[in-house]
């Protein structure tokens, strides 16, 4: 129902031609209309403050319902403070409007544990925003305090928003919510009682779809234990690809699962450590036959048009991609590096590689990060570079940023480099070192009068964003040093300049208010 579209309808050609019917709407709304309908005698006057209150009930994010009005309740009083400062609304109002995305962020977690809530004039846009994105959503649950949680229990299109982390749902929503309600209802049960929620999932699985299965599932990596690996074994035989292949995921996390078991059983006899003269040789055969009873595994025996590898190869990387990576260095007395060297050699290379690269990044396994960043490039695989760095401890990771900025500024532009790594890190990572940035900066001050760097136009979005992660002691070398005089045939220089000046300001004002 769009009241201030039936309102605009009848007055299209004039009160003075027309007396014009005020819309009726049920509740206190509609009580407030007839009251304006009654005080007022002229039209014009009614129908300007109708208009009038019809439209501040809009930016409320009112939509009435006449199905749910019965049961609307009041707006529950806030439990938080509510911002008064000029400058932080203002700040507040800007970020949630233009600012990067990591910027938001920030703003949400500052207002969160400072135990204030986002002013009531800016709910309406944030809770539009979240509904277009929803990496934001999992920051809003505090910050929009209950004035949010109301208006998001109103409005279908805002029910994403859960209740906050710390409250615990209705247990109706198990029932009746939607699949959003129902992962986060699932979620919050997996982390106070991993038993309660397995065997909520175990009994509902036979009743969802396979999207529902799928989804749900993936909530069983958080607390993920032994206990847990009946149930998901019994998924291996869903109905689903897409399920069969996250449960076979999971039992990968678990290195001392029958099914990891079971893939080193299948790979185990091919592989032979031997002497040779005063010399150990380290070889592999695969499997030269799809086994019988691999299928019930999540292993295809058909490799899809576009893959690379043979049939032998695709089987061995299926199987070896849920074997552990210590497995390796245990059965062969090989490091990390070893055998991505000795790999490299061998006639499965591309597939022992990129079962390795799986099994590191789902361990997070720091020294096979290293391992591998250090053998590439590899012929004939095109690998996610920024992906693997972020696999590594800070410091380590900065340095290969750093490398990556000083050696292929002129293969690579600096917007895109720069675009890679802030996609490569959560939205709510950590700050960066300041020698990391102050270097960054540097590299990128010097850079932007050089010819190559003329059509940088990715580097206008992709340094505000990681400003974002610039500790707040750097902010004073961040604003100086820009030689936008020496640039001045690059519009996009002073543009690049001003966003970032403006990300600084807005956090200096957070920073100073929400500290």
């Amino acid at each position: 129902m769009n009241l201030l579209s039936e309102l605009s309808t009848q007055v299209l050609i004039g009160v003075e031609r027309r007396q014009p019917t005020l819309p009726a709407a049920p509740g206190a709304l509609g009580e407030l209309l007839i009251e304006v309908s009654n005080s007022t005698p002229a039209a014009e006057t009614q129908v300007l403050r109708a208009a009038g209150v019809i439209g501040i009930c809009a930016l409320a994010g009112y939509q009435p319902s006449p199905a749910d009005e019965a049961a609307m309740t009041v707006c529950p009083a806030e439990t938080r403070r509510i911002p008064t400062h000029r400058s932080l609304i203002s700040a507040l109002r800007h970020i949630f409007e233009d600012g990067p995305e990591r910027l938001r962020v920030e703003a949400l977690r500052r207002l969160a544990d400072a135990g204030y809530c986002v002013p009531p004039r800016l709910l309406l846009g944030l809770l539009q925003h979240g509904q277009r994105n929803s990496a934001l959503r999992p920051f809003m649950a505090q910050a929009v305090g209950q004035r949010g949680r109301w208006l998001a229990s109103l409005n279908p299109e805002w029910r994403y928003l859960a209740p906050s982390a710390d409250d615990p749902p209705d247990p109706q929503i198990w029932e009746t919510g939607t699949l959003e309600q129902r992962r986060h209802f699932i979620a919050w049960t997996r982390r106070r009682d991993p038993a309660q929620a397995r065997t909520l999932l175990s009994a509902a699985m036979g009743e969802m779809d396979a999207r529902e299965r799928a989804r749900l599932l993936e909530t069983m990596r958080m607390g993920l234990s032994a206990d847990d690996e009946d149930v998901i074994e019994s998924l291996l035989r869903d109905r689903s690809k897409d399920v069969r292949q996250i449960a076979a995921d999971l039992l990968a996390m678990l290195p001392d699962s029958r099914y990891v078991q079971r893939m080193i059983e299948r790979l185990a006899p091919g592989l032979k450590n031997e002497r040779k003269l005063l010399r150990r040789k380290l070889t592999l055969e695969p499997p030269e036959q799809f086994g019988a009873d691999w299928k019930p595994d999540a292993l295809e025996e058909s490799r899809a048009q576009s893959e690379p590898l043979g049939d032998r190869a695709w089987w061995l990387y299926q199987i070896a991609r849920a074997i552990p990576p210590a497995w390796w260095e245990q059965q062969t007395g090989l490091s990390a590096a070893e055998l991505i060297e000795w790999a490299k050699g061998s006639d499965w290379s591309l597939a022992l590689l990129r079962a390795w690269h799986e099994a590191l990044l789902r361990e997070r396994n720091t020294a096979w990060a290293e391992a591998l960043l250090d053998q590439l490039p590899i012929k004939k695989w095109d690998i996610d570079l920024y992906e693997l760095i972020a696999v590594l401890p800070a410091p380590r990771r900065e340095a290969y940023w750093l490398h990556l900025l000083e050696q292929y500024s002129k293969q690579f532009s600096h917007g895109d480099l720069l675009t890679r790594i802030a996609s490569s890190l959560p939205l709510d990572s950590p700050m960066l070192s300041p020698d990391f940035a102050r270097r960054a900066l540097q590299i990128i001050k010097d850079n932007l009068t050089q010819d190559f760097a003329r059509w940088d136009y990715a580097l206008r979005t992709s340094l505000p964003e990681l400003i974002c992660l610039f500790p707040a002691e750097i902010f004073a070398e961040a604003t100086a040093g820009w030689p936008i005089d020496e640039a001045n045939d690059r519009p996009y220089v002073a543009e690049m300049v001003a966003r970032v000046l403006a990300v600084i300001k807005h956090r200096q004002t957070l920073i100073q208010h929400l500290a």
